[in-house]
């Protein structure tokens, strides 16, 4: 075999050998899938109790007039799930979904409820397709991926209940029982790094799919697509800052261009660390810009969770030990305020 043979040889053995460590040798991205648990739960709760007051017409007994379109749901049976004709029984059983979001947010028993919060947010949301967003469905297949994940490892009940019994000999009876993770990390290890990177190809293909949608549109091209949806009442949260934006040229095509471009270079921005910044920052603005303009506020936080995953775990790890300083400081500022002072004991033969 020649030199330059032998050398491709090598080289791709080293690529192969490179990729098989990465899947198996240790879970990856588990600050950002522990920050993307807290951030999606708290937009399933939102969409929850945001609507908790129209529950029973949008998808309880009351919502027969959208019986024709269940039908043709993509979902099966699931949306029967909550087919009750009980107002009572429908409330109980909302209640428990939101309930499943404070333990997924919370951290307790990750994944267990995980799995039971995609069924039932996916029950609920299609029993009435017509009012749902894509904020629902990217939130449901996040989630779905993350049964397979560790999306516990920080900030959750589940990491403190792993320390506490850190170094206990447990059946597998009772580990499972007190939650505590049983399966090999040979098996773990790359089932939940081969979820990450379904879950990340998902982000590249609705960015880029997205972007690449908008450039053949006229109105994306000439910089005027965000005029028309900031003018409408329906999104005008705050209709001063959509007429501050909307009566302004510049700001207008400022903002369509900078949604196509950061949409469009979103996946190629992650490849080198100081672009990975840069784009990182500009898709948390735009859905920033998403939540505040359009009255989008649980999609464009089911986006920023998701986008997570790509934030550096040493950049988590700073923000969180500076957070943590910061509260200790805090903590120790109100106790010293809070103490009461003590009474100077007087001196001298007065007291004889």
């Amino acid at each position: 075999m020649s030199s330059p043979a032998r050398a491709a040889t090598r080289a791709t053995g080293d690529a192969v050998t490179r990729v098989e460590n990465w899947f198996v040798a240790r879970k990856h991205a588990l600050y950002g899938l522990s920050g993307s648990r807290i951030l999606v739960g708290t937009a399933v709760l939102g969409i929850l109790v945001t609507n908790f007051g129209m529950r029973h017409i949008q998808w309880g007994p009351a919502s027969g007039w959208i019986d024709a379109y269940r039908t043709d749901t993509g979902s099966g049976p699931l949306h029967a799930l909550f087919g009750t004709s009980s107002t009572v029984v429908f409330t109980l059983a909302y209640l428990v979904v939101m309930a499943l979001a404070v333990a997924v947010v919370l951290g307790w028993r990750t994944r267990l409820t995980t799995a039971l919060l995609v069924l039932g947010i996916v029950s609920v949301v299609e029993r009435n397709a017509l009012i749902g967003d894509q904020g629902d469905n990217i939130a449901r297949i996040g989630l779905l991926l993350m049964v397979f994940m560790n999306t516990a490892e920080h900030w959750s009940l589940d990491a403190r209940r792993r320390r506490r019994h850190a170094g206990l000999r447990l059946s597998p009876v009772r580990r499972i029982l007190r939650g505590l993770p049983v399966a090999p990390r040979w098996l773990t290890n790359p089932l939940h790094n081969a979820a990450l990177m379904a879950l990340a190809l998902q982000l590249f293909i609705l960015y880029t799919a997205s972007a690449l949608y908008k450039v053949q549109g006229e109105r994306w091209q000439d910089g005027t697509a965000l005029y028309y949806p900031l003018s409408l009442h329906e999104y005008s949260v705050f209709p001063l800052l959509n007429r501050l934006l909307t009566h302004n040229d510049v700001m207008v095509v400022a903002a369509t261009y900078f949604a196509v471009f950061v949409q469009l270079f979103f996946a190629v921005g992650l490849l080198h660390h100081v672009t990975r910044r840069v784009a990182l920052v500009g898709v948390i603005l735009m859905h920033v810009g998403i939540a505040v303009l359009m009255g989008l506020p649980w999609f464009s936080l089911s986006m920023i969770a998701f986008d997570s995953i790509f934030v550096s775990s040493a950049t988590f790890a700073a923000v969180s030990a500076a957070l943590g300083t910061l509260g200790r400081r805090t903590r120790a500022r109100l106790g010293s305020r809070g103490a009461p002072a003590r009474r100077a004991t007087p001196t001298g033969t007065g007291a004889e």
